[in-house]
């Protein structure tokens, strides 16, 4: 789809000017806080898993043919308009597959764009009361589906977030429902429960340790699966070039065949502009 792949790409160049990072660095599970009236922040990252199938393969033969998978650059742009809302563009400027058993080679592509909308319900305070916020998630096709690379089908997911803070502590929860056009046959979907929850403790003023959880459950097929994964982690809070950010890095485990085993994810966020 040259179209999409033009266009999201004008976007997400765009964006670096004028929008910003709203999933909160590496976590899989969302933050229901939302940022002061006009934040802008930028997450770039990418991420790695072992040994996970081409779901293709699977589909033809039945045989589990296993290769690393490479995403990224990632762009995540992020946008708070209010002190109710926030928009984000999540671009993944290519994703690889190494040495890929099906071609004997390794391949590429470009990756999906997700767009992601957040609609604060309550504001939450700190050592007080919970935040608790609706998100609502589209992955569009992009990526290519003739290499197993990505299923290029429309996903979609709901949630309800809350999530409760303390001076040394943040915990998140998140759970909805996620649907998923089948890549293999026309006109089918699977829909998911949608669930996952993180832990976070402030080790110093500066180092974050983080544990995060998550995915779907349910019934899935080869290219809409039931993916699941655990993360752990460090996120180091500093100044670059005079902006408040933070760099991070995470082990990732699959917890389910078709999402891979082990991986690790790797990047920044940073402030471009501090809301009021």
């Amino acid at each position: 789809m040259f179209s999409i792949r033009r266009s999201l790409t004008l976007l997400a160049v765009t964006g670096f000017a004028t929008s910003a990072a709203a999933q909160s660095g590496p976590m899989i599970t969302p933050t229901a806080f939302i940022e002061a009236p006009g934040h802008l922040s930028l997450d770039v990252f990418g991420q790695t898993i072992g040994k996970e199938p081409n779901f293709l393969t699977y589909a033809e033969t039945g045989r589990t043919e296993l290769r690393t998978r490479v995403d990224g650059p990632v762009f995540r742009l992020n946008y708070v308009p209010s002190e109710r809302a926030e928009f984000t563009v999540e671009f993944n400027s290519q994703t690889f597959a190494i040495k890929d058993p099906r071609y004997n080679k390794t391949i590429s592509d470009f990756g999906d764009a997700t767009l992601r909308a957040k609609l604060g319900l309550a504001k939450g305070e700190v050592s007080a009361k919970p935040a608790i916020a609706a998100q609502f998630d589209v992955t569009l096709p992009n990526t290519s589906f003739g290499n197993g690379l990505g299923p290029n089908t429309f996903r979609f997911s709901a949630v309800l977030v809350a999530s409760y803070k303390t001076d040394k502590f943040t915990v998140n929860g998140a759970a909805g429902i996620a649907i998923a056009d089948e890549p293999l046959r026309e006109h089918e979907q699977r829909d998911f429960t949608s669930l996952s929850g993180a832990i976070s403790y402030k080790v110093t003023e500066k180092v974050e340790a983080f544990g995060d959880v998550g995915g779907y459950l349910g019934k899935g097929v080869p290219g809409a699966i039931a993916k699941r994964e655990a993360r752990a982690g460090v996120q180091y809070h500093k100044s670059l070039f005079g902006r408040e950010s933070a760099l991070y890095l995470a082990g990732r485990r699959g917890l389910v065949d078709f999402q891979g085993k082990w991986g690790v994810v790797a990047g920044f966020t940073t402030t471009l502009k501090a809301g009021l």
